[in-house]
């Protein structure tokens, strides 16, 4: 196998997936919650956040998310990290599969 000399390449390592939120009430129970702390994950993104956080590793992340505040909060939460946005598509609805191949 033939790889490129790492000097000629943008970035170390580009993950493909969906992020996740999680909405942590903390030390009650989330039926009772009305106040949250949020997390963002997902395997492979926590995998480049991780590489970039601890390794200084330039990474991205490949994903599509809604054009709304909770996609520009994920995409706030990304670029904390420290990963690259570059390769978001950004769309009026992730709802179907469908609709992410027409964009």
């Amino acid at each position: 196998m033939q790889l490129k000399d790492r000097a000629r390449c943008q970035f170390d390592m580009i993950v493909l997936g969906e992020i996740m939120l999680r909405l942590d009430p903390g030390e009650g129970r989330i039926r009772c919650a009305r106040d949250f702390k949020i997390w963002e994950g997902g395997g492979e993104y926590n995998v480049a956040r991780g590489l970039r956080r601890c390794f200084g590793l330039k990474t991205a992340v490949c994903t599509a998310f809604a054009d709304n505040d909770v996609g520009r909060l994920l995409e706030d939460f990304i670029l904390q990290g420290g990963v690259s946005t570059d390769f978001i598509k950004w769309c009026r609805s992730t709802g179907s599969v469908a609709s992410l191949a027409m964009v």
